[in-house]
Order: C-alpha cells, then structure tokens, then sequence
C-alpha cells in the first residue's frame, strides 16, 4: 500500500434520507478506524442535496447511531468546527457554491442545459430505434457547444435549466483505489455522460457539492462504498477542472445480503441501526463485528477491543470482494460480549426491556433491583440479544398460564403419572423448613428415588408446572428464586389443570 504521511482527514457524509443503514454505520468506522490509526481527523457532514427524500429527523438518527457504535468526530454539524457549516444546505444558503459553479461555466467545463427530461427520454427513445442498447445511452447535451447568444437567450424566455459537466468526448480518465492495490483504473470518457452538477432548483448535486465540500475541508482520503467507483471518473474530471489535486480514494466493498445476492437493503432487509439497539445489541459487540465486515486482522482472530482493532486496522488488509451480512454470527458474538459483562452491568443493561414489557414498575423499586440483580446470572450464558431478557425472566416475575395444558406432560410418561409427580413434588417440598437450594435438591432427589422414576423425567414435570415453559434455568435455583409459597402454588395449578383440561 502507499505509504502515508499526510496528517489524515477523512469524512463520513451520509444523506439524511432515512434511518442510518447498518452498512453506511460500517463504511463509517472504517473512516474512524483509518483516521485514528492514524492520529487523524474524522469529519462528519450532512449532505441534504436530495430535497425529496429528505426524512426530518433522520440527521439526528445518523448521529446517535454513531455515537452508539462508539465513534466520535473531531468536527461535524453539532460541535461545528473551521470548515463550518457542516450541512449543504446551510453551506447553499451562504453562496459557498456559487462561485464554484461560476468558475466552471467560465471555464468551459460545465454549461447550462435546457434539456427537459422528457426531451432526454426521447433523445434515450430514439438511440434504441436506431438499433442500439438502452444502456449503451450516453447523454451529450445538444446545448453543450452552443454560443452564449443563444444561451443568453434561452435564459431570457425563462427556460429551466440544469447546469451539466462538459465531459470530454475522447481520452482516457484515470485513478487508483487503495483497496484495489496499485493497479490504475482506466476509463475511456466516451463511456461517460453529461453529468448533472446544479439542478433547477439551483440545488448542486452530491458529484459537485461534496467535491467542493471535501477540497474545502481539506479531505486527504475518500473511503466510500464501491457503488461509487464508477462514478470517480466524474470526480476526477471535476478536480482537473478546477485545477485540484483529487483526495486518495479507497472504495471499500458493499455489505451483502446473507444469501449473497445483492447489497443489503433498506427495503428488504432489517437493517435500521437504531433497530439494532432496540433488540439489544451491545456497542462494543457491534463495533466488533462491523470491523470485520470487509477487514480482517488475520485468519482467525475475531474478538477485539475497539483500541485493539484501531491499533490493528489498515487498508490493505480491507477486502475488495463484498462482505455478506451474517445475523446469526452477530448474534454469537454478542452472546459473547453479553457474558462478558458483570452483574450490575447486565441489570442496568437489561431494565429497560423489563419495563418496556411491564415485568417490573417503571421506576423500579430497590427491591425489584435487588432481585432482578439476583436472577440475571441465571439467564446471562443464555442470551444472545438482551431483549430476550424479558422472555427468560416473565416466569420469574409475573404469574404463569397453561395455554397448552398437553405440555405438562412429559415425553415417556402420562397423565396420571404426571399428576402424581406434582403431588409428591408438592408434599415433599412443602415439608421444607429451610428454602436453599441444596435442601430442594436433595429432597426432590430424594422423591425420584422413593417413586422409582428417572430423576430427568421427574423434574421436566416439574419445570413446565413451575414455569409454564419446556426450557428455563438450572433447575434447583429457578425454584429457590421463585419462592417456596409461588412454588407450592404452581405446582397445585398445574395438576388442578391436569385434572380439569385433559
């Protein structure tokens, strides 16, 4: 790879047309992780160009879902900065463009288009006719060589237009990718089109508002998603335009689906990052499992610290073939950062869905703390997403139902034979004078023996009566959390429905 030695600047500049996509949060820290590897600074930058899908509140979005990654940013539209504003628009309102949009006119290498689209759709109609391919179409403006007189007069009969790039008609337009090795991409300019850089609202597009954006900013390298790639040469074109040396560019592969076909979407796939949250993902197992989304460090190390993976991240070891989105790895993995955690970690993290789903008060009490705090270990090795909490724990904490009564009955045994386990169950137990764990151990054990009945089959009965469901935490502690009298009670319940449903 090129050996760097600029001081790095580098920006994340999403539009604000909807909740941050996992993979914009990836393509993201891979910027964050290259700057502060390399004692650089990480921009952020609102590019609200595409007024039609823009989404109120989705700026605000994007920044909370970084921040819970775990990035922060050395500038950015809520902490300003030199370069400030941080948002086109604003940038729009205070003529920073203008002058650039005037240059290019000057120049030549832009000029102003009264094509409307329907014209272009029949310019695009016609070239098919003629026997050629839909995408073969490359739009040259008929406009592009007039001479300003009929520009002028154009303008004068109030005719709408778009500024467009006067895109060279012959030679070859070149650039090198870091993610692509050293190989120099070529590409002929008669493959490219008249781009849009001003549209008729006087809005400039993404191509020209972020290429003045960047050179402004000072942006030394351009890390981006591959669908950008083809739309470099354009970029490349502008910088030579004004004379500029273009940034580095490194476009870092896209996040694919987990069947491999196509890149994860907004629309097909569940891929909001705040849903992410939501379930209960923890940051540092996100930030974890995005870094390896396109990057690795070697062949088999996947768990590391986010100083780790900073110390460790650079971009030849960033893949060029797309990265596929794999939910059930995510989910391992924050398993295993979710067993990580202490005790009173785990609470303050799981509290939240226990209010949420009405298990506990809304402010809990110090009593519901104590025992929420005394029943997250039972179910800490069991989770994969924190929301899951509120599932492990209902039994625990609000009474039970038998919606399928059949499933009190364990798997080799019967009826009767069910009914008589949770009457012994219930006369043995409630012999104890002491509730400990140990004691309702050894007493049921006790009972298997006496009735001469496998100790696992005796205990599923047991189970299910006590928790209503088939799987749950060891169980000699789930009977000593729940408590000797809510015990006895369900047990009682369990046969009375044995009795009456069955």
């Amino acid at each position: 790879m090129t050996e760097i030695n600029t001081p790095i600047r580098v920006r994340f500049a999403p539009s604000p047309t909807g909740f941050l996509h996992i993979g914009g949060v990836r393509t993201a820290l891979f910027n964050w992780l290259f700057a502060r590897n390399h004692g650089g600074q990480f921009i952020l930058r609102v590019e609200d160009t595409d007024e039609k899908r823009f989404v109120p509140g989705a700026a605000e979005d994007m920044m909370r879902s970084l921040e819970w990654v775990g990035m922060d940013w050395d500038e950015g539209p809520d902490i300003g900065g030199p370069h400030s504003p941080y948002t086109q628009s604003e940038r729009l309102a205070k003529g920073i463009y203008a002058p650039y949009i005037d240059q290019l006119l000057a120049s030549g290498h832009a000029y102003k288009s009264f094509t409307t689209e329907d014209e272009e759709s029949q310019m695009r109609e016609a070239w098919v006719r003629s026997g050629n391919r839909p995408e073969s179409f490359r739009f040259r403006g008929p406009d592009r060589d007039w001479l300003p007189e009929q520009t002028m007069e154009a303008e004068a009969q109030g005719k709408p237009y778009t500024i467009r790039l006067k895109t060279p008609s012959n030679g070859v337009t070149s650039f090198s990718d870091l993610v692509r090795g050293k190989t120099t991409i070529n590409v002929n300019n008669t493959e490219l089109y008249d781009l849009v850089l001003v549209k008729t609202s006087g809005m400039p597009t993404y191509h020209l508002a972020h290429l003045i954006d960047d050179y402004l900013m000072k942006i030394t390298h351009v890390l981006r998603g591959e669908e950008w790639v083809s739309s470099t040469p354009y970029h490349v074109i502008l910088y030579q335009a004004f004379g500029w040396t273009p940034p580095i560019f490194a476009h870092v592969p896209q996040v694919s689906r987990p069947d491999g076909r196509g890149k994860l979407s907004k629309r097909k796939d569940d891929v909001a990052t705040n849903r992410f949250w939501e379930r209960g993902y923890l940051p540092e197992a996100m930030f974890n499992y995005l870094a390896l989304q396109g990057w690795s460090y070697d062949d088999h190390t996947e768990i590391m610290t986010p100083d780790e993976i900073i110390q460790r991240f650079t971009l030849d070891k960033v893949q060029a073939s797309p990265a596929r989105w794999n939910h059930e790895k995510l989910r391992s993995m924050n398993g295993i950062y979710i067993r990580k955690l202490s005790t009173d970690e785990l609470v303050e993290y799981i509290l939240p869905f226990l209010i949420k789903s009405q298990l506990i008060s809304p402010l809990p009490t110090e009593s519901e703390r104590t025992y929420i705090s005394q029943l997250a270990p039972l179910i800490q090795e069991r989770m994969e997403e924190l929301s899951q909490a509120s599932e492990l724990l209902s039994f625990f904490l609000q009474d039970i139902t038998y919606p399928e009564p059949e499933l009190l009955i364990p798997k080799k045994t019967d009826r009767a034979n069910t009914i008589m386990f949770l009457e012994k169950s219930h006369i043995k137990l409630s012999m104890l004078e002491v509730w400990e764990k140990d004691a309702i151990e050894s007493s049921l054990r006790g009972l298997s023996e006496e009735i001469g009945v496998k100790a696992g089959l005796l205990f599923n009965a047991i189970r299910v009566a006590v928790t209503g469901v088939t799987t749950a935490p060891p169980l000699f502690d789930t009977l000593f959390m729940i408590g000797k009298d809510r015990v006895l009670s369900r047990l009682s319940a369990a046969r009375y429905t044995l009795n009456s449903h069955i």
